[in-house]
């Protein structure tokens, strides 16, 4: 019996230790919004496929394809500020089928 206490603690205390979160320091590059939007759709071909708004931090976030080479960014803005969160490519739909 006392090896299954030492086992059940065991679990326990390494379940609680992978819900923690983790802080990532990672660089973002922020610029004028209206300058990021009208790169992504004139020079890297990329239209708005989702979109969503933040009101608590008065923020909206896009997701942006290449419908012909599957580029992607993904974009967190303000009026004013866009930051450049994640880029990638063989963008596809939740269902694995290319957008």
């Amino acid at each position: 019996m006392y090896k299954h206490l030492i086992t059940l603690a065991l679990v326990a205390v390494t379940t609680v230790a992978l819900a923690e979160p983790r802080r990532l320091n990672k660089p973002v590059v922020c610029e004028d919004t209206q300058l990021v939007l009208r790169s992504i759709t004139e020079e890297f071909k990329e239209t708005p496929q989702w979109q969503g708004y933040n009101p608590q931090q008065g923020t909206s976030t896009v997701l942006t394809v290449n419908l012909t080479t599957g580029a992607w960014t993904l974009i967190e803005y303000t009026a004013t500020t866009a930051c450049i969160i994640a880029v990638g490519e063989n963008a596809s739909s939740a269902w694995g089928t290319p957008i």
